[in-house]
């Protein structure tokens, strides 16, 4: 179940389940429907974190931990941010895969779709967050009203 407020801001947890990956594009899908965001913007948002929450899901740890999901925009900046945590070690790289590797392309993509992008520390000190941002111009909002929907 996703929680929401009155700044932009959803959280959320899935089980690490493949599953979950849809479900959260369909929450941010919803969400960004409900913020006015435009086509572009919202596939390139669906497709980063696509990628982020697969990454977290194929982390080895056991399968009771959960992944967190978020994303807020802030409409004074122009900024939408997209969260991933897991409870997994190390840190994720941006390789550069081979024309014949079926996998290493995750990063890849998230770095030539977002702004920025980057891993911190998750909080709490167990495992990290993947984080990626996008840059918001007012042209890349539609005027909508009512209240977001997620799915």
């Amino acid at each position: 179940m996703a929680d929401r407020d009155s700044s932009n801001d959803v959280h959320f947890r899935i089980s690490r389940h493949p599953r979950g990956v849809g479900w959260s594009r369909s929450i941010l899908r919803g969400a960004l429907a409900g913020w006015g965001m435009e086509q572009g913007v919202t596939e390139a948002a669906e497709l980063v974190l696509s990628e982020l929450v697969t990454n977290a899901l194929r982390v080895p740890v056991p399968r009771d931990r959960q992944v967190c999901v978020g994303f807020v925009y802030d409409v004074e900046v122009g900024l939408l941010r997209l969260e991933v945590s897991d409870a997994g070690a190390g840190c994720p790289e941006l390789g550069s895969p081979g024309e014949d590797e079926t996998c290493g392309r995750g990063l890849v993509l998230v770095d030539a779709l977002a702004d920025r992008w980057g891993v911190r520390e998750r909080d709490g000190g167990i495992g990290k967050t993947v984080w990626a941002q996008f840059k918001v111009p007012q042209a890349a909002i539609l005027p909508v009203g009512g209240a977001v929907s997620a799915g």
